[in-house]
């Protein structure tokens, strides 16, 4: 007797297709049901946005930026795709998420609402598996930040609190190139 692991997930979605549109109309209303979406849009000092405007309302995803604490809030879904081994997201998925959400709130800080990753340091703590939501919480640290220098820390974790990965991270605007501005609600 053998046993065997099905890694296929299935023949990938056509983009706009009326599978896809189901798809993520699904994902959206179980978005607005997560009891951190209620609590931050309840929450005065958190202001939601989605980057990205020129992706369709079905793409974008919510940020949820508090100007007072200097902190941002993203909650994400992460769905199939995204294994670096069956069933678990991929290490560099993670960072990505992570330097994405960082950079997001660092260009809230910087010169000309612009920058670049200097330096990105992450601890993996547990196995984050897929077909969940997240939650990305990033800091900006004043004390350690200057007018071209933006440290920020931030924690993947699910709604129960679990933290799977802990980083932090330098942005810098560099002097001597030019870079274009991001705007508004990047």
């Amino acid at each position: 007797m053998s046993s065997e692991i099905n890694i296929f997930a299935g023949p990938i979605i056509e983009p706009d297709s009326p599978e896809d549109i189901e798809i993520t109309t699904s994902l959206n209303s179980r978005f607005d049901q997560l009891e951190i979406v209620k609590k931050l849009r309840e929450d005065p000092d958190y202001t939601e946005w989605e980057p990205y405007g020129n992706f369709t309302e079905e793409e974008k995803k919510h940020v949820f930026y508090n100007s007072k604490e200097n902190t941002l809030k993203s909650v994400l879904y992460l769905g199939n795709g995204l294994d670096g081994w069956p069933t678990v997201v991929h290490g560099g998925t993670i960072a990505t998420i992570l330097d994405e959400n960082m950079g997001r709130l660092a260009i809230e800080n910087l010169p000309e609402r612009t920058g670049v990753t200097a330096n990105l340091n992450i601890s993996y703590k547990a196995r984050l598996g897929r077909d969940q939501y997240i939650i990305v919480e990033a800091k900006y640290d004043r004390l350690l930040s200057s007018e071209r220098k933006a440290v920020v820390e931030a924690v993947i974790k699910d709604d129960k609190g679990k933290v799977y990965s802990e980083a932090k991270a330098l942005f810098v605007y560099p002097k001597k190139l030019k870079l274009r501005t991001l705007g508004e609600k990047f």
